[in-house]
């Protein structure tokens, strides 16, 4: 990244930084010490100047430029009249060098001066003036024209004979390709308009399907507001934290299995604002990475549920020295500076930076580029989002986690990728868990590509979750049941995961049990917690399987698997089924296409705990598929095959009764 100079706006002297990583941050003047914002300076126009003209010389009489050289003579010539002599110059040896007027001006000589009779119209009086006007004949430019040797003229008769040779192969070809371009023309355009077709009829799809991702959105807010920010803002976390903190008992139960989690949010959010989180509305912290050599910046904008006194904001929660101008509603206490918005608005940030929050009211900082679209996208009545760069939080990890977090934080960047560049995730907590993440791909990928990314793993999630908890050995029991019980969970998550493509990035949507927030929370805490204290080097341990899979399929079929399907494809919903069965279950593609169907109608079930056989039938029992589809259980060959009625009944196959 290459080094830009910042110009101080008060002396004008040069501050030279490395990169461009910095601007946005404040910096001080090695000269006058004036502190101030670095911004990208502006580019200088560059204009033509035309050379001025010597004095007393106006522009028309000005010296005109060229491009090549041409001799004038020092002298202007002299038209003869009848009252004057004719001057007369001898022919002149051509020099050896085309600017070499040395030769010219030794050959010049001057014959005395001779009366031209103007009534004859010619030149009488000495011979020596008739030799005098032949030699000015030879000398002049005419002259030396026809004393030139006559040049072969081979040369350009055979170069106007091939580009005449040349131009006829060119018209040839050219008369061919248009005689047999049509038909070529036509079979692309057949070709290629079949392919637009398809692919502008897969972007309808996609759009669709985004838009019905959408509705399925607990709330209706607008973006999270980007304003009154002292710097750039390259992570911001949006929170409600009056709603969370609710005194309701499924928020006090998810609040409660945070652990030391929830313990530190807190703390830092009464600590910064000098409000209880049950007193703010909306909460905005914005993070400034800066160098990678310096802490980050922190700030936040702070909204409250009722307004307060400007002498309670100041005697009572920030106990800081006002600013000398009245106008600048601004209190810098020994940590924090506030500057108070309205009754129920003000922002926090290090006093360090107290001089950017003055300008913070009327010039806030906007967001990267990289963030605007998923900030487009986010909803402000969510109960908590986070959207951040990956690269950053990468780059910046030893001052983001804990020493012990930072494996983490490493595990966390490589499972996401190179193909993604930034990342939001926000959850609503009501009657149902709702869970929503915007992947927006790199420069070097697409959102089909990241989709394809994810999907492979999230399917991979569980089994990984699983091999790491085979190494745990929590001592307390609820620990090691809840440990246990994560990858199954985890599992449940993916299941109720949709993927959909957006305009420039990839949505993922969860919706899950209210319940299953708490207990999700409390899983992840101590498993968390158990990974710090395991050592997982050497072999796995051995892990008890339990009773043996029945062998009969129809024995499988009574097994229980839990059933929450939201908008899952019938693909993955029947090879989630035949995971939990230990059964191949097969899906005839041409079958279902005869009849109108895809691999990926979207099945949408809460039933809970259920026979895997149950779940089936509520599949095939869909009144949108009129009984069409069927299962073949075939006990020889241990598989399930699902298919139509009409290829069964044609292929003499006998349908598995579900009922």
């Amino acid at each position: 990244m290459s080094s830009v100079t910042i110009n101080c706006p008060k002396c004008g002297s040069g501050l030279k930084l490395p990169n461009r990583s910095m601007l946005g941050r404040k910096g001080k003047c090695p000269k006058c010490e004036h502190k101030f914002v670095l911004e990208e300076p502006d580019e200088v126009q560059l204009e033509l100047a035309e050379p001025d003209p010597a004095p007393g010389v106006s522009l028309s009489d000005a010296p005109k430029v060229g491009m090549s050289a041409k001799w004038v003579p020092d002298q202007p010539a002299v038209r003869p009249t009848a009252a004057s002599a004719v001057p007369a110059f001898t022919a002149a040896a051509p020099a050896a060098d085309v600017f070499d007027f040395s030769a010219l001006d030794a050959s010049t000589t001057t014959p005395p001066a001779a009366p031209i009779n103007a009534a004859d119209g010619g030149v009488t009086g000495d011979s020596n003036l008739a030799g005098s006007a032949a030699g000015a004949a030879q000398g002049s430019v005419a002259g030396r024209i026809r004393r030139r040797p006559k040049k072969r003229r081979g040369g350009p008769v055979a170069i106007g004979i091939g580009t005449a040779l040349l131009a006829f192969c060119m018209l040839g070809l050219w008369w061919q390709q248009n005689n047999s371009q049509p038909v070529v023309a036509d079979q692309n355009a057949g070709k290629q308009l079949q392919k637009n077709v398809d692919w502008e009829a897969e972007k309808v799809d996609q759009a669709a399907s985004d838009e019905d991702a959408k509705t399925l959105s607990p709330t209706k807010g607008g973006p999270i507001p980007m304003e009154f920010l002292p710097f750039t803002p390259h992570l911001v976390c949006h929170l409600r934290p009056s709603e969370i903190w609710a005194a309701d008992r499924t928020n006090k139960e998810f609040v409660a299995t945070l652990g030391s989690v929830g313990t530190w949010l807190q703390n830092t959010i009464s600590g910064m604002t000098k409000f209880e989180p049950q007193e703010i509305e909306e909460l905005t912290f914005v993070v400034n990475f800066g160098p990678r050599s310096s802490p980050p910046d922190v700030a936040a904008v702070v909204r409250l549920k009722t307004a307060h006194t400007d002498s309670d904001f100041q005697l009572k929660r920030f106990e800081g020295t006002p600013h000398p101008d009245p106008n600048v509603r601004l209190f810098e206490g020994e940590t924090y500076a506030y500057l108070l918005l309205d009754s129920k608005t003000f922002v926090v940030a290090s006093n360090s930076v107290s001089d950017l929050l003055m300008d913070a009211k009327t010039h806030g900082r906007q967001p990267p580029v990289d963030l605007e679209a998923l900030i487009a996208e986010s909803d402000r009545t969510r109960q908590m989002s986070l959207m951040f760069d990956v690269i950053n939080i990468d780059t910046h990890r030893e001052y983001i986690f804990e020493p012990d977090m930072v494996p983490f934080a490493d595990q966390f960047v490589l499972w996401f990728g190179k193909d993604i560049q930034t990342l939001s995730w926000s959850m609503h907590l009501g009657t149902e868990l709702f869970m929503e993440t915007l992947l927006h791909p790199s420069s070097t990928s697409s959102a089909m590509r990241v989709q394809r990314h994810m999907k492979q793993r999230f399917q991979e999630l569980p089994g990984t979750l699983q091999s790491a908890a085979r190494f745990m050995k929590p001592a307390n029991q609820g620990y090691k049941a809840m440990i246990g019980r994560f990858p199954a969970m985890m599992q449940a998550f993916v299941l109720g995961t949709s993927s959909n493509v957006g305009p420039s990035f990839v949505r993922l949507t969860t919706l899950l049990p209210d319940k299953a927030a708490a207990n999700i929370a409390a899983a992840s805490l101590y498993t968390w917690n158990q990974s710090v204290v395991t050592d997982f080097t050497g072999p796995a341990p051995v892990v008890n399987k339990g009773p043996s899979m029945p062998d009969k399929i129809a024995d499988r079929l009574k097994m229980p698997v839990i059933v929450d399907f939201r908008r899952m494809p019938l693909q993955e919903a029947f090879a989630y089924i035949a995971d939990e069965i230990k059964t191949t279950i097969t899906i005839n593609g041409d079958a279902l296409k005869l009849a109108g169907m895809t691999q990926n109608m979207p099945q949408t079930y809460n039933l809970g705990e259920v026979p895997a056989l149950a779940a089936i039938d509520a599949m095939l029992s869909n009144p949108d598929y009129k009984g069409t589809l069927v299962i073949i259980v075939d006990e020889t060959t241990k598989t399930i095959t699902l298919t139509t009625r009409p290829v069964a009944t044609e292929s003499g196959l006998t349908p598995y009764p579900t009922k």
